[in-house]
């Protein structure tokens, strides 16, 4: 395979409108809802398969309807789904996103099997069924915190690259991040988290800081489009580029995880550092105008 990764399988409960949740038995009404598949590995494994690339998920779903529904809707797109187990008595994992008209949103997440994943699970026959690591999710895979630098160590010792979207600290601590840069070939964080990580009081300083450690750092920047920084050199990208006329933004849920998936199958293709800014970026444009990340996903062998 192309990539493994070690998987946050969720399901995406998102509701849509212009309310804030009140307590006392309030009652409110919404725009909208949808069930999708969620969590970041996820829809960066579905969205990679769509451009062509081989990949496969470690990962856990309940046996439950959401699990059900997970493990179908991957297997039907063409990720590999065979180290994906279901533990008894588990839930599958939930994340349930309020969506505001601006396209902000607060998630609140039940873990379930998004953290069943335990560290004996990082076993030496994956270091031979792929040729690149994608790390997504970071602090909500809490049995394999400590474990991920050694692992990583094994990955670039078996010759393989490296791929990383922490995804936010639901605690904001970003503790452990530095430790594992120099491991990454391409980290892949958002603006706020970039600013969080490296401390910084913009962009352009926390691309500069966080490639000090060595990747080639992307740093998302939704209406403002992606900037990638890598051993003193700058390049940018409008998000306008990315679409085929003006964006419509249902919701945002999932743009980053796709853009992720865009970046890194050019970026193992051999292309340059634009060419892998615009397919990241007409993932991410692609999967704005429907809601969730996977219906609208960009479906385009790339080669």
């Amino acid at each position: 395979m192309d990539i493994l990764c070690v998987a946050d399988l969720c399901m995406d409960l998102i509701v849509s409108g212009n309310v804030v949740p009140q307590f006392h038995q309030i009652e409110q009404m919404v725009d909208d809802y949808a069930v999708e598949l969620g969590g970041s590995a996820t829809i960066f494994a579905s969205q990679f398969a769509k451009l062509g690339g081989k990949v496969g998920l470690l990962g856990a779903v309940g046996e439950d309807v959401f699990g059900k529904s997970l493990y179908e809707g991957l297997e039907a797109v063409g990720v590999d789904m065979r180290r994906v187990t279901r533990p008894p008595g588990m839930k599958t994992g939930l994340g349930l996103a309020l969506v505001k008209p601006d396209g902000d949103r607060a998630t609140l997440t039940y873990s379930g099997t998004i953290d069943a994943t335990p560290p004996e699970a990082l076993t030496d026959d994956l270091l031979t069924a792929c040729r690149h690591w994608h790390h997504a999710s970071l602090f909500l895979l809490n049995r394999l915190r400590g474990h991920w630098k050694p692992w990583l160590q094994r990955c670039k010792a078996a010759g393989l690259t490296v791929s990383m979207d922490t995804n936010w600290d639901p605690e904001n601590r970003w503790e452990g991040v530095h430790d594992l840069l120099p491991l990454v070939d391409v980290f892949l964080p958002n603006e706020a988290e970039a600013l969080a990580i490296s401390g910084a009081a913009d962009v352009e300083e926390a691309g500069k800081r966080l490639a000090e450690f060595g990747p080639l750092v992307v740093v998302k920047r939704g209406g403002d489009g992606a900037t990638a920084f890598h051993k003193g050199q700058r390049w940018h990208i409008a998000a306008t580029e990315g679409a085929n006329g003006p964006i419509n933004v249902v919701d945002a849920v999932g743009a980053g995880d796709n853009f992720d998936a865009g970046f890194v199958r050019a970026w193992l293709l051999g292309k340059d550092v634009p060419a892998c800014l615009l397919l990241g970026t007409r993932c991410a444009c692609a999967s704005l105008g429907v809601s969730g990340g996977v219906r609208g996903q960009l479906q385009e062998r790339i080669e």
